[in-house]
């Protein structure tokens, strides 16, 4: 299954690549003082969330944060500077604003099935925290393995929309589809990182073959937002608090702190 998921979204990645050259390569546009990716980045990757919770009833939230130190965010008074606790707090405790409303606790009451992938961009830094629910489809070795795949080259290339959406896409091939989460246990279950993989026969959700294929289309349309012009481009230098983009409304889930963070 896994390196069926991996051929996939590697020839996805060769389609975005080629989208690049077709019609003419639009002038680089720089984030705007305080945003760290385009509107237009975060206008499509709002609706690949939404798309994710639509078919999987999973909420996956990005939050991005200057730095660990001035962010304003606090439990009990103290401002939280550690990554890890960051991560956990946001995920369990602080009030988010979605495309669909408010909601504390990312992921769906009793399913516990939320993603949060945490940005300090200053100290280049991210986490992914995973929900209890998730923790059996998505493992810590698992979450690094596409962080470090997806995510941090990207960055490391100052191409952070990119990098982004790679990262979503890459999780959504790891999470059930709508049936099976009826299923899942409202605690997750225990999977050992190195156990047995399942078999390339797996099928891949037709879900997520028309969300690649909305992509690659959304891609061509704008140009090919995957070509030259951004690379190593930074961001305005006043931003403070968090920039957050979301799936669906719901609320409620719970993450004990399981994930994996690194940094670019």
């Amino acid at each position: 299954m896994l390196s069926v998921k991996h051929n996939i979204l590697s020839t996805f990645l060769l389609v975005i690549v080629l989208a690049a050259f077709v019609g003419a390569v639009p002038a680089a546009v720089l984030p705007v003082s305080g945003q760290v990716i385009s509107d237009d980045w975060k206008s499509d990757i709002e609706e690949y969330l939404l798309e994710i919770d639509k078919n999987t009833t999973a909420e996956i939230v990005i939050y991005v944060v200057d730095s660990l130190y001035g962010h304003g965010i606090e439990k009990d008074g103290v401002e939280i500077n550690d990554i890890v606790q960051l991560g956990v707090y946001i995920f369990n405790e602080m009030e988010l604003d979605t495309p669909s409303g408010q909601v504390k606790g990312i992921g769906k009451a009793g399913k516990d099935n939320g993603v949060l992938v945490l940005v300090a961009m200053q100290d280049q830094k991210w986490r992914i925290e995973v929900g209890y629910g998730l923790e059996g489809y998505i493992t810590d070795v698992e979450s690094y393995r596409i962080a470090e795949e997806y995510l941090v080259p990207k960055f490391q290339e100052g191409e952070y929309g990119e990098g982004f959406a790679y990262t979503v896409i890459a999780l959504a091939l790891e999470i059930p589809n709508v049936d099976e989460t009826e299923r899942m246990s409202t605690r997750g279950r225990y999977v050992y990182d190195g156990a047995q993989l399942p078999t390339a026969e797996e099928e891949i959700p037709l879900w997520v073959i028309v969300l690649i294929v909305i992509f690659v289309g959304v891609m061509i349309m704008f140009g090919g937002r995957f070509g030259g012009g951004r690379r190593g481009r930074g961001w305005g230098g006043s931003y403070r608090g968090g920039g957050r983009s979301g799936g669906g409304g719901g609320g409620g889930g719970r993450s004990g702190g399981g994930g994996s963070g690194g940094g670019w």
